[in-house]
């Protein structure tokens, strides 16, 4: 389930003839001494050089609402305690950004962002690479990973760019251990751990996202800005720059900004703007892990359920015994809309209970899992409680896991455990 150790001891073998250590994929000159420091337990001195100073081009000033503050905790540390769980989610959630100083206290991240592009080089890694080549907005060019240790020692030293990493929780296990502070949330609705890599005035331009994110910063420092306007809303395609590899706003006015250092953590809802770009990290980098949660579209969820439903009907074809002849060959009798509309109706959930086999498979798969009806043939109650009965499940965080035991209508007469996008 894990292969991250195996991964770093391939990052640190011996190159041909020389005797020196070569971290694999380390974004850095010096991957030596990268490693050899990473196994003396220290961070790693990283040479990913970028434009030193450079600050986000000032855009023309946007229509604004009034200008709101974000407010800032700074007694508090993660994991929540209940009664700041419940302040939370009360004042916070889906409402405004919050912005928690020393969230987590001497914060020593598990990867330093050398091992963070050591894993952008792995096969199975989920990474790309945005790089700034002109002046304009427009000039934004993205890479898709893996990566070679020559695409990420070769980054320009004159241009803004920025490494991003997904998935790092079911990659890593010491990154997926971070999701333990997030006890307050049920695991099923945070969809990874993401990494972003930058030199001094690097980022990926000032954005709205349509779901919910913590930006812990883990190395470097930060600055965010940040605006809660509508004219930047992501559906609104006018506000951003047509022709550019990422979702850039052509226009935009903070409301506040502020510098992160390690530990500290910004809380954005959907629909804010935000703009993060690394400053004070020569000569190393600035990495900022996110966990984002998941926000499918309804649209998305229809087309999920409508996929597995048609499960009910395969094989059925229309059929209308019933047929009369017409006085007009354009015409659809009321009796065939009728037909239609009891096919459809067949495919509809008869209870909770179906909507809750459907939607536990659907929330723990991963992007581009296909959602698929359980095998008959799989391991009975019965069959699973007797290899249980001097042993124990280990949950693999690679993988995810949910269950649920009690529906609204009381129709799920047993409790439902689901393993990616399966029901067991």
């Amino acid at each position: 389930a894990r292969r991250h150790d195996a991964r770093a001891a391939r990052m640190a073998t011996t190159t041909a003839t020389t005797g020196s250590t070569r971290s694999r994929g380390c974004a850095i000159h010096d991957c030596s001494r990268a490693c050899a420091s990473r196994r003396r337990g220290r961070g790693a001195p990283s040479r990913m050089y970028g434009v030193e100073g450079r600050r986000a081009p000032a855009p023309a000033a946007a229509r604004l609402a009034a200008r709101a503050r974000v407010d800032v905790w700074t007694d508090v540390q993660l994991p929540f305690d209940d009664d700041t769980s419940a302040r939370f989610m009360n004042e916070y959630w889906q409402k405004k950004p919050l912005l928690i100083r020393g969230a987590i206290r001497d914060f020593k991240p598990p990867l330093d962002g050398n091992e963070i592009a050591g894993v952008a080089c792995e096969e199975d890694s989920s990474a790309r690479l945005f790089v700034r080549r002109g002046d304009d907005d427009a000039s934004w060019e993205k890479t898709l990973g893996p990566f070679s240790e020559e695409n990420l020692t070769s980054l320009p030293t004159d241009k803004p760019w920025s490494l991003i990493v997904n998935d790092l929780d079911s990659q890593v296990e010491s990154i997926g251990d971070l999701l333990e502070l997030f006890s307050c949330f049920p695991r099923w609705r945070i969809a990874d751990i993401q990494a972003s890599v930058s030199p001094d005035g690097g980022g990926v331009g000032p954005h709205t996202d349509h779901f919910d994110v913590f930006l812990l910063q883990a190395e470097g420092e930060k600055r965010w800005s940040v605006a809660s306007n509508e004219a930047y809303w992501p559906d609104n395609d006018k506000a951003f720059v047509s022709d550019c590899a990422i979702r850039v706003l052509k226009e935009f006015t903070e409301d506040d900004s502020f510098v992160l250092v390690p530990g500290d953590m910004l809380y954005l809802p959907p629909k804010v703007a935000h703009n993060g770009v690394a400053v004070n990290s020569t000569p190393g980098v600035s990495v900022t892990l996110s966990i984002g949660f998941l926000a499918p579209t309804i649209d998305e969820l229809v087309l999920s359920y409508t996929s597995q439903a048609t499960e009910k009907v395969k094989g059925s074809r229309w059929s209308d015994p019933w047929l009369k002849p017409v006085e007009d060959i354009g015409a659809i009798s009321a009796e065939s809309v009728s037909f239609a509309s009891e096919m459809l109706k067949r495919t509809y959930p008869k209870n909770d209970a179906e909507v809750a086999r459907w939607f536990g498979c659907h929330v723990t798969a991963r992007t581009g899992d296909e959602v698929e009806e359980e095998d008959s043939g799989g391991v009975s109650v019965e069959e699973l409680l007797g290899e249980w009965e001097h042993s124990a499940l280990v949950a693999r965080e690679d993988l995810r896991f949910a269950f649920i035991d009690q529906v609204g209508d009381g129709s799920l007469k047993n409790a439902l455990f689901f393993c990616e996008w399966r029901v067991l």
